[in-house]
């Protein structure tokens, strides 16, 4: 069995459990090629115009909402992107079947799900296309497609949501989240032991200061953190730039509480050793970095919303694990003192964490994806 993951390169939120996916595929024995949507179809310079706008738009989260949110109610720019596609881009798209014949395309980008799905009506192909809404507990406009084999959604609210927008019934299937391997497969370590493994000081209230893998979030939280009275331990971790540690670098030069500490590895692979080591995890709502919080019991202050993700800021605060106090720094900094001066406010959260009804678990999804496969081939 051969298999394709389409991923759309603009952070981390669907290349992670495309890869977390295509690796779990491997290893039950599908032949797995692991994708970037716009190189996948030879159009990469659309993907250089995507991810510049969108990298822009992660600067301006205001206007991202605005804009992001009438984008969404119009469905004729994923309608020109289809006939674009079916009209352009089919020479590549056979190349790649005539040469590697996968039996069905796994997606977690709605671009890919919708448009390569179509294009295969188009010349009606039988190839089954199985798209996961990375987005959880909702997904866009642009994801709604009849011609979609299964539509994987890790959330009963996010099967409710992408119901009522039109997605057929018998195509929604819940579906465990396919948590990144490192996570997943990572020891369980307790604050302390983290800590000490990270050269982090053990006893001090930790913030965990997450930029997005863009490295684009805010430091506000930051200033406001080493202007305190109270001590804190603050690790940033992100895909940032030497810009950016130059502007973490000014900003602890600056600090008021000189007793406050820094760490600033940026992006990093051992993610579960960072979120064991956290009291709490603060910044953009990226959904991967909410979810792998969610599964370490680790509360999630959110900073910054993006549109597609506002569904997550009512999801933690459903299950009262977590804070949504976007573009609210007042609120964002009572929110942590508070915790810094009641412990015992976390360790009563703790429980809220295990009434979470998400799986976590890339394999299981993988057997999904080759079990309903095999079925359509052997009905075939």
């Amino acid at each position: 069995m051969k298999a394709v993951c389409i991923y759309v390169d603009g952070g981390k939120g669907h290349y992670v459990p495309a890869k977390a996916v295509s690796e779990e595929l491997e290893k039950l024995g599908v032949e797995t090629r692991l994708e970037e949507f716009f190189d996948y179809l030879d159009i990469r310079w659309i993907g250089r115009i995507n991810k510049l706008f969108w990298r822009t738009m992660l600067r301006m989260p205001r206007l991202e909402q605005h804009i992001s949110k009438h984008n969404d109610s119009d469905s004729n720019g994923m309608e020109m992107a289809v006939k674009f596609a079916i009209k352009h881009c089919m020479r590549m798209l056979y190349a790649d079947f005539d040469e590697f014949r996968p039996d069905f395309i796994f997606t977690t980008h709605p671009y890919a799900g919708t448009i390569i799905s179509e294009m295969l009506h188009s010349v009606g192909s039988n190839i089954p296309v199985y798209y996961f809404a990375t987005d959880v507990f909702s997904a866009p406009v642009a994801a709604i497609c009849p011609r979609l084999r299964k539509f994987f959604i890790a959330t009963e609210e996010g099967a409710e949501r992408v119901r009522k927008m039109g997605q057929a019934p018998e195509t929604i299937v819940l579906s465990p989240f396919p948590l990144q391997k490192e996570v997943a497969e990572s020891p369980k370590l307790s604050k302390k032991e983290a800590r000490k493994k990270l050269g982090l000081d053990e006893s001090m209230f930790t913030v965990q200061l997450n930029l997005g893998g863009e490295g684009l979030g805010s430091l506000s939280l930051l200033s406001a953190l080493l202007k305190s009275d109270i001590p804190f331990q603050i690790v940033i971790l992100g895909g940032f730039d030497d810009a950016m540690k130059k502007r973490i670098e000014g900003i602890a030069s600056g600090a008021k509480n000189k007793s406050s500490r820094i760490h600033a590895p940026g992006f990093v692979r051992n993610v579960s050793e960072y979120l064991a080591a956290s009291d709490i995890i603060a910044g953009r709502a990226g959904i991967n970095t909410i979810v792998e919080a969610m599964y370490a019991h680790r509360p999630f202050l959110i900073t910054d919303l993006v549109y597609t993700v506002i569904p997550s800021a009512e999801y933690v605060e459903k299950y009262n694990v977590g804070w949504n106090a976007s573009e609210d720094k007042d609120k964002q900094l009572s929110i942590i003192l508070d915790l810094a001066r009641n412990p015992e406010k976390l360790a009563a959260m703790d429980e809220n964490f295990k009434a979470i009804p998400i799986e976590y678990s890339a394999e299981h999804l993988a057997r999904m994806l080759i079990e309903d496969s095999s079925s359509l081939r052997k009905q075939s």
